[in-house]
């Protein structure tokens, strides 16, 4: 009755009859604890980190007597930028694998292409990898799937529809390559989406729009205003008809660099001191003990002589600057981060440092990685399953034949976390425990390669290519020995 009684609110919300700026406002009520990006661009873009902000943290800029500028080094360390990168890199970098349970029925394998053909068309691995990056550093995403009137084949049928989708974020799109907007999921009580509201605007010939897009399982509902206050709103409505919501929606409760900002912080500011000290003191500085004879030499000059009184000396003052423990503390401090976020540092220069490793090596390297991809990938997972779910509902609107299949068709994603193989020596090592033996089927390398689409195809052009061969090889030349 709870899941029912919903459904009715949130049609009662919408409905025709009330003020869209009621509407609105009972639509933007948030029930889910998600980080505003106002509080985390604070950390994840550099130029709003205090060491920048904040005057009391550094000297002011001063004019020197002799006119040059005096200006105190700010020194940035985009830590959260980095650790965005990193996980964003880790789960993504070997794209999503989507294992499809066919059997040997031709309509199940004819879906599983067109699925897949989706999928391509839309270039999923590079939109996992730039929404995911706002989910990582903004702490939500949402995609939408839509469907445009256009006649193709591109899914292995005739079809009238061509599927495409946009993601939203409210990391603002330079940073994340995707739209920003401001996301207002609405849940039941069970947890269950029952709406997917998204506010953008759009900018034309220098006028500003504010939409709110509102999406339920049945229905579309987009209003517009020209002063963000909706009391001027125009509304354009459309009926869903697949049965779902088409959005995908992800948020979690902190971003994936929550806590490092006390380290960075001590990083920066530490740098930006060592800066001002090495800038001012790479002059050297000549000391003169003792009372001189006549006046200074002139600046410039090939050579410059100083003559001093009984006792007198010259010599250079170099600054008591302990280098290794400037670098010591700030590496300490990284070392934090990393431990705190468990993401390896895989800079050049550490990697260099490590010298020639082996894959074990290489694979203890990322350990810690892998076990933070472990830890994050179950809820993205889910909500691959069901993207593919609305995927499947767009295609069986397309082509009603695949109504069933698509309803009995299984479809598992997997993340495989990034690790830099040495395939070849692991291929010699397992062909040698094997004495020499075939260990891997044609099938199934052609499959773990991934270069292939139509595995079942391939392999038949291969054994026709041998099948030519063989056939060549009994070709005999009958004049050959006879004159």
């Amino acid at each position: 009755h709870g899941t029912i009684q919903n459904e009715m609110d949130i049609n009662e919300i919408i409905s025709d009859g009330r003020p869209v700026v009621d509407i609105i406002a009972d639509l933007k009520d948030k029930s889910i604890p998600v980080p505003a990006w106002s509080d985390l661009e604070k950390d994840y873009d550099p130029t709003k980190h205090e060491i920048m902000t904040n005057p009391a943290l550094r000297p002011r800029e001063k004019r020197k007597k002799n006119g040059q500028l005096d200006r105190p080094a700010k020194i940035l360390y985009p830590a959260e930028k980095i650790v965005t990168r990193r996980m964003n890199q880790m789960c993504f970098t070997i794209p999503v694998e989507r294992k499809y349970e066919t059997g040997e029925d031709e309509t199940l394998k004819a879906i599983a292409k067109a699925i897949e053909s989706v999928y391509e068309k839309v270039r999923i691995n590079g939109v996992n990898k730039n929404r995911m990056r706002a989910y990582f550093g903004a702490c939500e995403v949402c995609t939408i799937w839509y469907a445009v009137e256009e006649e193709n084949e591109d899914y292995g049928f005739k079809s009238k529809y061509k599927f495409k989708c946009r993601s939203y974020s409210q990391m603002p799109t330079k940073m994340s390559k995707i739209s920003e907007a401001k996301l207002y999921p609405v849940f039941d009580d069970y947890d269950d989406m029952i709406a997917m509201c998204i506010e953008y605007t759009i900018t034309r010939k220098n006028q500003k729009t504010y939409y709110f897009d509102v999406y339920t399982k049945d229905r579309f509902k987009s209003y517009s205003s020209k002063n963000g206050l909706y009391d001027d709103a125009e509304i354009e409505e459309t009926e869903i008809t697949i049965g779902k919501i088409p959005a995908l929606y992800l948020w979690r409760p902190a971003a994936i660099y929550e806590g490092i900002a006390n380290n960075r912080e001590d990083i920066e500011l530490t740098l930006s001191r060592t800066s001002d000290v090495i800038r001012k003191n790479s002059a050297p500085i000549v000391k003169v003990v003792g009372e001189l004879v006549g006046e200074k030499p002139e600046g410039g000059e090939s050579r410059e002589v100083y003559k001093l009184k009984d006792g007198g000396d010259i010599g250079l003052v170099s600054p008591s600057l302990s280098h290794e423990s400037a670098q010591y503390y700030i590496a300490q401090l990284k070392e934090n981060i990393e431990e705190d976020t468990q993401m390896p540092n895989l800079s050049m220069t550490n990697v260099k440092s490590l010298g020639n490793i082996g894959e074990d090596a290489r694979k203890t390297l990322l350990a810690d990685a892998h076990m933070k991809v472990g830890e994050e990938k179950d809820d993205i997972i889910w909500a691959f399953d069901r993207e593919c779910n609305i995927i499947k509902a767009f295609l069986g609107e397309a082509n009603n034949a695949w109504i069933e299949g698509l309803k009995k068709l299984k479809v598992t994603h997997h993340i495989t976390p990034f690790v830099q193989n040495d395939r070849a020596a692991r291929i010699a090592e397992l062909t040698e425990a094997t004495g020499g033996k075939t260990i891997m089927s044609q099938r199934t390398a052609i499959e773990r390669l991934g270069e292939v689409r139509d595995i079942d195809a391939e392999i038949e052009r291969i054994q026709s290519e041998e099948r030519a061969s063989r056939e060549a090889s009994r070709i005999v030349d009958v004049f050959h020995d006879n004159q």
